[in-house]
């Protein structure tokens, strides 16, 4: 028998024992893994630079050293000057940003004993780009300490709300795409309120290893040696951390301070990434699965293997970007995105769970009452509410009354009441449609799924069908009118055929529908800036409609809105036995006679529907399909037909509110409905995911 290594005497021995005949395997892979990196830097290095037409030349270089740019002439010293104070400086950045996004994504997933972590699950990017944006609009300060410190706050902010020292692969990944929607909301407000930090920032949001001369790069180098310093640190405790909190513990490992020390430390990488190119995702991802797939797990190899590889693949994403564009470079950003979501989604449908018992989690369902009582009571006070909310759209901010205002003058565009009936009723009608066609897309969606967080948003459907409707305005205005529905439920169906068809064999965890809802968000966010950079929109014009907007409606969109309205929300009523039988699972379900593969679909197909047409009229207005049908659970509804008809009066007073008060508060200056109901949704949206999801999870963990 081969003798074996053993560290410790613990009852699973077993894990912590390396048998003596697999070192020259191991240390063949890593020797593998080592040389290929370096050889992927190089090729990724000379790629970058025949891309660019940067390379100097022989002679040049002769030139350059014997007598420097002086001995030059004119055409070698502005080759020489472009190699050195261009080129360079992105190799520089593009070594740093991959290899910070490399050690990230390491970190994370050694700590978290999940392959599928990396910096974008803390929203480091959306705290960076508020910093960003808090340093445009404050004069004085720093752009650089500004964008770290926003990274490294939203971390915090994600790890306290995930629970701290206690928290686990699920709740961190919750509460991080929580926290990354919430950060991503309220920087569009900003920028829809402060149009001249609007360009800038949508550029930035591409990704870019453009450094601006030599020093480009150095402004955020100088934090890499104490990073260093604390990697080294923590190389130890992470090697013992892979075999379990308890392993851990047991062998005398502070686990809370190492899991704290390492978060914090992914954020600082993470941020230093972005401050160097932007927020470019996928890379921490990536790199360490491909390096784990090279055989190499072992923590004090994995993590710096991961920042080698890390590099190696941002430069040649870079590369990739450059030379597929003939005029004018392919963001970095927007290329990583481009790679990256498919390789994600990859991971997601072939990789193994980290935690079966993480990875999943069960609805929770709703009161239950002996009679329909609540019911009424409740579509009473919210149809009440509705008028109320319709009224005070007709008379706020009037400051007489018209003389001639009867009836009949409603419906006289000649009159002063009818002129006031065609400018506000429509966009308000309008604004509460699109709330119930959202709030009723979230409650199928979540039902079909069984997951309290599979709203539209964060699905990426809303994303979708946003952008169709927003290429479709640019390419072609005239057809807009007609194919915009059309367009955005294509889309917005074909997002979530994506999202179904990689987590149907892992029965939809809501881990796995998350992450997937992530990188396609991730992937569609990238490409509708491109195209507000492509087709040289007004950011601040583009930026409206994407925050969600009624500006301009009039009653051809009521006209339009309504067959909608009409159809979809009876099917979605009359679908609601469905969603009951298959709350009790789909064997049950099953010998119900459910055909459950059948419902699911129909029930996706028509809550993607329902979304599209939403989107289509108002654009992607975030938070309705999510806040409203988790706000629900606490009332006492008898099933779910009641919660899908209160869900959609609920949404339609969420916006015909949010439409009063964006046209009221700040009068002259009307605000989208996507700022008001960002600025309402994201408090409650937190403070719902502390009270119920993540809490639920804290005391099962």
């Amino acid at each position: 028998m081969a003798a074996e290594r053993t560290v410790g005497t613990l009852p699973l021995a077993r894990r912590l024992t390396v048998p003596a005949h697999a070192a020259p395997r191991q240390y063949a892979r890593r020797t593998r893994a080592l040389l290929g990196g370096w050889l992927a830097l190089a090729l990724a290095i000379v790629v970058h630079a025949l891309a660019n037409d940067a390379w100097p030349g022989a002679g040049t270089v002769a030139q350059a050293m014997q007598g420097g740019p002086s001995g030059m002439n004119s055409d070698a010293t502005l080759g020489w000057l472009l190699f050195v104070d261009a080129w360079m400086p992105q190799i520089r950045a593009g070594l740093a940003a991959g290899a910070c996004l490399g050690l990230a994504g390491a970190l994370l997933q050694t700590i978290t004993q999940n392959p599928l972590a990396s910096g974008e699950l803390l929203g480091v990017s959306a705290g960076a780009q508020m910093g960003l944006i808090v340093a445009l609009l404050v004069p004085g300060l720093a752009v650089l300490p500004m964008m770290l410190a926003g990274g490294v706050l939203a971390a915090l902010f994600t790890f306290a709300l995930a629970g701290g020292t206690r928290t686990t692969p699920l709740r961190l990944t919750l509460a991080g795409a929580a926290n990354a929607l919430a950060l991503s909301a309220l920087c569009m407000v900003a920028l829809t309120l402060y149009t001249r930090a609007a360009v800038g920032v949508v550029q930035w949001s591409t990704g870019s290893l453009q450094q601006f001369g030599k020093r480009g790069a150095e402004e955020a180098m100088w934090l890499l040696l104490p990073a260093g310093v604390a990697l080294l640190a923590l190389l130890h405790p992470l090697g013992l951390a892979r075999f379990g909190e308890a392993q851990a513990s047991a062998l005398g490992q502070r686990v809370g301070a190492v899991r704290v020390g390492t978060i914090l430390l992914a954020a600082v990488l993470s941020a230093i990434a972005i401050a160097l190119a932007g927020p470019v995702g996928f890379v921490g991802l990536a790199a360490p699965n491909l390096v784990r797939l090279m055989g190499v797990h072992r923590p004090a190899w994995l993590i710096p293997l991961s920042a080698l590889w890390g590099g190696a693949m941002l430069i040649f994403t870079d590369a990739i970007a450059r030379a597929l564009v003939t005029f004018g470079a392919l963001p970095v950003g927007v290329m990583s995105a481009v790679i990256g979501a498919p390789v994600l989604l990859l991971l997601l449908r072939y990789g193994l769970p980290a935690s079966t018992a993480e990875m999943t989690a069960p609805m929770a369902a709703g009161h239950r009452a002996s009679n329909r009582r609540p019911m009424a009571v409740i579509a009473v006070l919210v149809v009440v509410a509705l008028i109320a909310v319709t009224g005070l759209t007709l008379t706020m901010g009037v400051l007489s009354w018209p003389s001639a205002w009867q009836w009949r003058d409603v419906f006289d565009p000649h009159t002063a009441a009818g002129m006031l009936v065609d400018l506000r009723l429509p966009r308000s009608l309008i604004a509460m449609g699109a709330g119930a066609l959202l709030a009723g897309s979230g409650v199928l969606l979540q039902g079909a799924c069984r997951n309290p967080l599979a709203g539209p948003e964060l699905l990426g459907v809303n994303q979708a069908a946003g952008l169709a409707v927003l290429a479709l305005l640019l390419v072609s205005p005239d057809a807009a009118a007609r194919w915009s529905m059309p367009a955005a439920w294509a889309a917005s169906a074909g997002v979530l055929a994506i999202v179904l068809g990689v987590n149907a064999r892992w029965g939809l965890a809501p881990m796995r529908v998350i992450l997937t809802g992530m990188a396609l968000a991730g992937l569609l966010a990238a490409l509708a800036n491109l195209l507000v950079l492509q087709f040289h929109v007004h950011a601040t014009q583009a930026l409206v409609w994407l925050v969600g907007s009624s500006y301009g409606q009039s009653w051809h969109g009521v006209r339009a809105l309504l067959p909608w309205l009409a159809i979809c929300l009876p099917l979605a009523v009359y679908a609601g036995r469905w969603l009951d039988l298959l709350s009790l699972g789909d064997e049950t379900a099953e010998a119900l006679g459910v055909p459950v593969v059948r419902a699911r679909l129909g029930l996706l197909v028509l809550a993607s529907a329902m979304a599209a047409a939403a989107v289509a009229t108002v654009g992607p207005v975030a938070y309705v399909g999510l806040i409203v049908p988790n706000a629900l659970r606490s009332l006492p509804l008898t099933g779910t037909r009641d919660r899908i008809v209160t869900a959609a009066l609920a949404g339609a007073l969420l916006l015909g509110v949010a439409d009063l008060f964006g046209r009221t508060l700040f009068a002259p200056l009307d605000l989208p409905l996507g700022i008001v109901t960002a600025a309402v949704g994201t408090p409650l949206f937190l403070w719902l995911l502390s009270r119920t999801f993540l809490r639920s999870h804290a005391h099962a963990g």
